[in-house]
């Protein structure tokens, strides 16, 4: 087996040669799609799903995806292959979306007056004659 074609079992290789997917990895989006579509069907679908599965390729998978039909997706990803098609018919409004998921579970928020309980003046007045009944301000 040459260097090139050795792996681990955890890691899926690109099923192009790494040239080949070097060029799609820098192209622009448009550009990205035509060298793909000149890939057999088969390879392209496997191509979409290497790339789909990969956050940092993600978009390139669904551009790829893109000019798949759903049984090449759904043979080269299982019933995976029936959302990435589905995904990938509008692409723009997928990746809008996940930005959207992305963004609402990332907030952060701070504790307001709402959220604090209250002292109870009982609690209040044993704190003061503790202190000796001095207000700290």
């Amino acid at each position: 087996m040459s260097p090139a074609q050795s792996h681990s079992l955890n890691e899926t290789t690109v099923p192009i040669p790494e040239s080949l997917f070097g060029q799609l990895a820098q192209a622009e989006p448009a550009d990205a799609v035509e060298i793909a579509s000149q890939l057999p069907i088969a390879n392209r679908a496997k191509l979409a799903a290497f790339c789909y599965s990969r956050r940092h390729l993600n978009h390139l998978g669904l551009l790829i995806a893109s000019t798949c039909d759903r049984m090449a997706l759904r043979r080269a990803m299982g019933h995976a292959g029936d959302v990435l098609f589905k995904q990938s018919r509008d692409v723009e409004k997928t990746i809008a979306a996940e930005r959207g998921r992305q963004a609402s579970s990332t907030k952060i928020t701070l504790a307001t007056a709402a959220n604090v309980v209250p002292l109870r003046q009982s609690v209040i007045e044993e704190l003061d004659a503790e202190d000796g009944g001095e207000d700290i301000a």
